[in-house]
C-alpha cells in the first residue's frame, strides 16, 4: 500500500560532515538532491544539535491538490504491491512541501535493539497489547524516520508487517528532515492481547559497493511519532494491564500519587507495587514518578496505602466499602491517565494486593505476537539445549547484498559462569553462490567480540546443510547476548559497482531457518563482584537468606524517584517482586543484601569505601557539580528531539545539561598517593561492550575450597589434600610475586565525565552480604542518570566491579574486578562441581599449569620407585 507520507523540516541547517566522500561522483549526486547539499551531512550523520518542533495532535493529510478534484482524492491507494511510476515520482518531487499535524498514535515500547535499521537488511520487532476495542476498531501503522544520505533511495525499502501481514511498504529518502509515513492496518489483522509490529528495511549504497560502505548505511525510527494510530483504551481492565502505554522513549510512566509525605514502610509498599505492576505489564523500561496524576494517554497513576492512607484522594470515593486486599482500576478523567489503586485495610492487606497485582494479566494474542512477547528480552537458555533458529524469529531467505547480518538474542542464566570450559556449536545451513571472491567468509560474533571465521572457499559455489562452527563459553556472558552471524560476500562486479545492472539482483547467498545452535551443559556459580549477575536477574537481592535492604540515607522525592525506577528494573530482570526492606542507614549488624541509592554528599564514606572507591577522588570530581540541576525539559530526564540525536543513535532518556558535563579534567592527587590504575573497558552506545576478561587472583583458590568443601559426601582425605595443596600455592606465589595483600580504598580511578556511579563490593562467599551503591552528584542528577541507565540499550552492558554512567550520550565505562569469588547458588552436583572446577581451572592457567606439573612429578617419582623393585641389577 502506497504509504501517505508528511515531511518534517528542521529550524535550522545539517552539521559538519565527519566523513569526507569516497568518490566525487557521490558529490555531484548529493548535489542534484532537492534541497540537500553535498557538503550538509555526512554518512554518518553528525552534526549541531537542531530542535524538531510538530504539532502535537490533528491527522496526517496532505493538501489536496486542486487541479486533480475531489474525485481524483478520493480515489483508492495502490496496493502494497504496486509500484510508482517515473511520472508519479517526478510529480512527487514537484509537490509543494506542506507542514502538517501529526495525530497521537500508541507508541513503540523500548528494546534491547533500540529503533535503529542498519546496514544492507535489518529487521525491528515490537510487541504490542491491544484491548479487545482497540483491536476492532481502524488502525494506522505511522512510522518516522530519519536515513543516511548514503541510502539510495531508488533501491532502498522500508516495509512495514503487522502480525506478518504486509500493510506497505516506502522508499527510504529521508537524509534532511524526519519523514512520517502512514499504512492502513486491514480489517481482522490486530487481535485483543499481543500484536507483533515488524519494520524491515533492505538498503543499498548510492555510489560504494565496498563491504565497509555497508556500515554507512542506516534508517533510524523516531520513537516519539512511531507507532500504531488508535484510539486510547476505554476497556482496560486489571488483565489488561499490558496495554498501558508508553511514552515518547518507549518507557512506561508510572506517577505514584502522594496526598502527604509517606512513612518508611509506606514508601517501602509503593516501591512493592511499581516492582509488581512493572512485572505484569511486560515493560523493559520503567520511569517511576513520586507526586502529582500523570497526564495524557500514556503511562499510569498508581495509588497505594491503607484505606486511612488513600482516604480523601479523588476518585477513591468510587470504590465503596475496602474489607480487604483491593485492587481497581480507576478509568481516565479528562486528561487525567488511568489510576490503578493498590488497597486494603491494613499494611498487610496492601501487601497482599501487591502480590495479587503481581499474578494478574494476561498473556494472550496473536499467534506471532506471543511468540514475540518472550523473546523481546531474549530467548532463555538453562544449557543442554538444542534451539533452531527459527524458534528465535529467523526466517530463510535470499540475499543479493554484499553483507548479510542475522542477529539473534539468548539470556543466559545470571549465575552462569563464562569461561573456556566448553563450545557452544553453531550448524548453519544455506548456501553461497559461484562467483565470490576469494575473501568471501563468514564471520560469527558474540556481544561485539569476534568468535569464529569460515571462508568460502568454493569458486563454484556451494550448498551445506551443517557447517559447524564452535563458540568458546567465554565470550558469552550471564544476561542478554547479542550473536551476529555476517556473512561476507565481495565479488568481482563490486569494482565496476553497477547498481542498476541485473547481475546487482542476483543471490549471493542462502539463508536457512534450520541452522541450529547447540548450548552444552553450563557452569552454575555467581561471580562477585560482577555487575553482569546484577542486571541479568538481581542475584543478590534474590538470594534465599534476610530480606534484602534498600537503603535510602535521604528521602527526597527525586532520590525516591531513582530508588524505585532501579527496584522495577531490578524487578523485571528478576521476573517477580523484590521484597526490599527500606532503610535510611547501611550500618548494623543486619545481614542481608544492600542497595544503596543516595546522592554523594549523603554518602557514609565507609560505604563508599566498601565499594572500592574513594570519597576524596568523589568529593574532588564532583564538587563542581553538586549543585548541578537536571531539571525535565530540552536536557531533562526525557531527552531532548534532535536530528544530531537521532543521527548518533542516543537513547532519548539520556540527555543532561551542558553545566552537568565537565568540560576540564580536576587536577589529580600526587603521584605518590595515587592508586594503581585498572583497565576500564569504555562501551559504545551503538554496540555492546566487550565483557569483562577475568583475572587470576591470589585468594581465588581458598574462596574456592570454602565454596566447595561444603559437600558431605567428598571424602575428607581429598577435601584436606586440597586444601593443603591450595594453601602451599599460595604461599609460593606470595613469596615469588608479593601479590596478596588487602585491597584498599581509592583502587578504582572514577571516570571525571561521569554522572552516575554503580559499584558492587565483594561479599566474600555469602550473597547476603553483598553491597550495591548507585550514587550521582545530586539528587536531580541522579533521578536523570538512573532513567537512562534502565534504558535496555544501556542496562544490558553492565559488567565487570564498577560502571560509570555519562547520562548525557548513554556513554557506560566498566572497571573488571581485582578478585573474584565463585559462589554456589544451588545444592551440590557431581556434574556442576566438573564444570565449575573446569572454569576455574581455565580462569586460572597458572594454578592448571603447576597443578599438572605437580601431578606428573609424582607420577614419576611413582613410576620411578615401582621399577626399581623389578629386574635384576647388573653386578
Amino acid at each position: 500500500m502506497s504509504a501517505m507520507a508528511v515531511r518534517l523540516h528542521p529550524r535550522a541547517g545539517l552539521g559538519p560532515a565527519r566523513r569526507a566522500s569516497r568518490t566525487p561522483a557521490l558529490v555531484l549526486v548529493c548535489a542534484l538532491m532537492g534541497g540537500v547539499s553535498a557538503q550538509a551531512q555526512s554518512f554518518l550523520g553528525t552534526g549541531p544539535a537542531e530542535r524538531l518542533t510538530v504539532p502535537p495532535t490533528g491527522d496526517a493529510l496532505r493538501k489536496q491538490n486542486p487541479a486533480r478534484g475531489p474525485a481524483a482524492s478520493a480515489a483508492p491507494a495502490p496496493t502494497a504491491q504496486s509500484r510508482p511510476s517515473a511520472s508519479d515520482g517526478a510529480e512527487a518531487g514537484r509537490r509543494p512541501q506542506v507542514q502538517a499535524t501529526i495525530a497521537p498514535a500508541r507508541r513503540l515500547p523500548a528494546g534491547t535493539r533500540g529503533f535503529r535499521l542498519s546496514g544492507e537488511e535489518d529487521v525491528l520487532q515490537y510487541p504490542v497489547y491491544l484491548t479487545e476495542g482497540q483491536a476492532r476498531g481502524a488502525a494506522r501503522l505511522r512510522v518516522s524516520y530519519l536515513s543516511a544520505i548514503s541510502v539510495a533511495p531508488e533501491g532502498s525499502e522500508l516495509t512495514g508487517l503487522v502480525n506478518g501481514t504486509k500493510v506497505g511498504w516506502t522508499r527510504i529518502q529521508a537524509p534532511g528532515a524526519v519523514k512520517v509515513v502512514e499504512f492502513a492496518i486491514p480489517d481482522g489483522v490486530l487481535k485483543a492481547g499481543y500484536n507483533a509490529v515488524t519494520l524491515t528495511a533492505s538498503q543499498r549504497h548510492r555510489v560504494d559497493c565496498a563491504i565497509d560502505a555497508t556500515y554507512e548505511l542506516w534508517t533510524q525510527i523516531d520513537p516519539s511519532r512511531s507507532g500504531l494510530v488508535i484510539a486510547p483504551a476505554a476497556d482496560l481492565d486489571l488483565k489488561s494491564l499490558a496495554a498501558l502505554e508508553p511514552d515518547e522513549s518507549g518507557a512506561l510512566p508510572m506517577g505514584v500519587l502522594l496526598n502527604e509525605k509517606p512513612t518508611l514502610p509506606r514508601l517501602e509498599r509503593m516501591i512493592g507495587a511499581v516492582q509488581a505492576l512493572a512485572v505484569v505489564s511486560r515493560i523493559a523500561r520503567p520511569a517511576v514518578s513520586f507526586g502529582p496524576p500523570l497526564s495524557g494517554r500514556s503511562g499510569v497513576n498508581l495509588l497505594v496505602g491503607t484505606a486511612a492512607e488513600i482516604r480523601g484522594t479523588d476518585g477513591v470515593e468510587d470504590l465503596g466499602p475496602i474489607t480487604g486486599p483491593r485492587l481497581a482500576l480507576l478509568p481516565p478523567r479528562g486528561n487525567r491517565a488511568p489510576t490503578l489503586v493498590v488497597t486494603g485495610l491494613g499494611p498487610d492487606d496492601v501487601r497482599a494486593a501487591i502480590a495479587q497485582l503481581a499474578a494478574a494479566g494476561d498473556a494472550g494474542g496473536s499467534a506471532p505476537g506471543m511468540a514475540l512477547a518472550p523473546l523481546i528480552r531474549g530467548y532463555e537458555v538453562e544449557g543442554g539445549e538444542r534451539l533452531e533458529l527459527q524458534r528465535l524469529g529467523v526466517t530463510s531467505r535470499e540475499f543479493n547484498g554484499r553483507l548479510l547480518r542475522t542477529r539473534i538474542e539468548l539470556r543466559f542464566p545470571p549465575d552462569f559462569v563464562p569461561a573456556d570450559y566448553g563450545k557452544a556449536m553453531l550448524h548453519l545451513a544455506g548456501g553461497y553462490a559461484a562467483g565470490l571472491d576469494s575473501s568471501a567468509q563468514i564471520v560469527v560474533d558474540i556481544n561485539g567480540r569476534n568468535a569464529a571465521s569460515v571462508p568460502l572457499p568454493y569458486a563454484r559455489g556451494e550448498v551445506f546443510d551443517d557447517q559447524a562452527i564452535p563458540l568458546p563459553l567465554s565470550l558469552w556472558r550471564p544476561g542478554l547476548n547479542s550473536v551476529e552471524i555476517s556473512a561476507h560476500l565481495p565479488n568481482a562486479a563490486d569494482r565496476v559497482c553497477d547498481t542498476l545492472s541485473p547481475a546487482a539482483r542476483q543471490p549471493r547467498f542462502l539463508f536457512l531457518d534450520r541452522t541450529r545452535l547447540e548450548i552444552p551443559s553450563l557452569a552454575r556459580a555467581v561471580r562477585s563482584p560482577d555487575l553482569a549477575a546484577v542486571k541479568a536477574g538481581a542475584v543478590p537481592f534474590t538470594a534465599p537468606g534476610p530480606r534484602p535492604r534498600l537503603v535510602l540515607p535521604v528521602a527526597d522525592r527525586e532520590t525516591a524517584d531513582a530508588a524505585a525506577t532501579l527496584a522495577a528494573r531490578l524487578a523485571i530482570a528478576a521476573k517477580r517482586v523484590i521484597d526490599f526492606e527500606l532503610v535510611p542507614d547501611a550500618g548494623g549488624t543486619e545481614n542481608g543484601a544492600k542497595l544503596v541509592v543516595a546522592p554523594a554528599r549523603a554518602l557514609n564514606p565507609v560505604t563508599i569505601q566498601e565499594v572500592g572507591l574513594d570519597p576524596e577522588e568523589i568529593r574532588r570530581i564532583w564538587g563542581g557539580r553538586a549543585e548541578t540541576v537536571a531539571t525535565p525539559g530540552q536536557f531533562g530526564p526525557e531527552g531532548v528531539l534532535t536530528l544530531d540525536r537521532l543521527r548518533r543513535n542516543l537513547p532519548m532518556r539520556c540527555a543532561l545539561p551542558p553545566a552537568a558535563v565537565p568540560v576540564s579534567v580536576a587536577a589529580a592527587p600526587p603521584a605518590a598517593s595515587a592508586p594503581a590504575p585498572v583497565a576500564a573497558a569504555p562501551a559504545a552506545p551503538r554496540s555492546p561492550p566487550r565483557p569483562a576478561a577475568p583475572e587470576t587472583d591470589e585468594e581465588l583458590v581458598a574462596r574456592w575450597d570454602q565454596t566447595l568443601s561444603g559437600a558431605a559426601f567428598v571424602p575428607t582425605v581429598l577435601r584436606e589434600g586440597w586444601t593443603r595443596l591450595a594453601n602451599g600455592a599460595l604461599r609460593l606465589r606470595s613469596g615469588v610475586t608479593g601479590l596478596i595483600e588487602a585491597p584498599t580504598a581509592g583502587d578504582v580511578p572514577v571516570n571525571p565525565r561521569a554522572s552516575l556511579i554503580i559499584a558492587e563490593d565483594s561479599g566474600g562467599t555469602r550473597l547476603g552480604e553483598t553491597t550495591v551503591l548507585v550514587t550521582a552528584p545530586n539528587p536531580s542528577m541522579l533521578k536523570a542518570s538512573v532513567s537512562c541507565l534502565v534504558d535496555p540499550m544501556v542496562w544490558t552492558r553492565l559488567v565487570g566491579r564498577a560502571a560509570f554512567l555519562d547520562a548525557s550520550d548513554g556513554t557506560l565505562t566498566t572497571v573488571e574486578p581485582d578478585r573474584v569469588a565463585l559462589i554456589e547458588t544451588r545444592s551440590w552436583s557431581l556434574a556442576n562441581f566438573r564444570l565449575v572446577s573446569a572454569a576455574w581451572l581455565s580462569l586460572n592457567p597458572g594454578y592448571y599449569v603447576g597443578m599438572s606439573l605437580f601431578m606428573a612429578l609424582c607420577l614419576g617419582l611413582a613410576t620411578t620407585g615401582l621399577v626399581r623393585q623389578l629386574g635384576r641389577r647388573n653386578s
